[in-house]
């Protein structure tokens, strides 16, 4: 990001070895979650609220497309909540199923991600059947946060082989000097 001055503090598997929950984690952020963001001491959490504000900043590129009226705005807006709180779920219920079950018999819930995803990753097939990205012919950060939950589910055992447009959305996503940067950090935060 252009003239954006921050420190970032990148953790690996923190729901595995449950960061989030730790005594320094709670005192940043007292919901447990992951993202958090401190603005000038102040939290902002949960994926939308945070890639919002973000894409508000005058000295951001541009991460979210420009609507006319509010009513496309906040069509932008329903789609990272659809991924924040409906397809990301679901690829949790395939890769983490014990954030949803107490129970050692896990396959229930599995199964129902399974389904949940299949559905999910159907209607965002369609949806890049023809066009290079989420909005078109422009990139936005929907593109990198589906990227992240299609990836993150077959990282999870979850087949794409039936989803050519998520594989040509993943090749173009991965093409993108952003992607390699990303990359690159989190390799050095490993």
């Amino acid at each position: 990001m252009k003239n954006w001055v921050y420190t970032a503090n990148i953790v690996k598997s923190i729901f595995v070895a449950g960061e989030q929950k730790s005594e320094q984690y709670l005192k940043v952020n007292p919901f447990g979650k992951v993202p958090a963001l401190l603005v000038d001491g102040k939290l902002l959490t949960e994926n939308p609220a945070i890639l919002i504000y973000l894409n508000s900043l005058p000295s951001t590129n541009e991460i979210l497309p420009k609507a006319n009226d509010a009513f496309h705005q906040s069509q932008i807006y329903s789609d990272l909540m659809w991924l924040s709180s409906t397809l990301h779920p679901s690829v949790r219920h395939v890769c983490v199923p014990s954030y949803y079950t107490i129970s050692e018999n896990k396959e229930d819930v599995i199964e129902r991600g399974r389904i949940a995803l299949s559905m999910n990753l159907n209607l965002a097939e369609k949806r890049l059947v023809g066009s290079q990205w989420w909005y078109g012919d422009k990139w936005s950060i929907v593109d990198t946060y589906l990227h992240w939950c299609y990836t993150r589910a077959e990282r999870g055992g979850y087949s794409l082989e039936n989803f050519p447009a998520l594989g040509a959305h993943q090749k173009r996503v991965e093409k993108m000097p952003s992607y390699a940067k990303r990359k690159s950090i989190e390799n050095n935060n490993l």
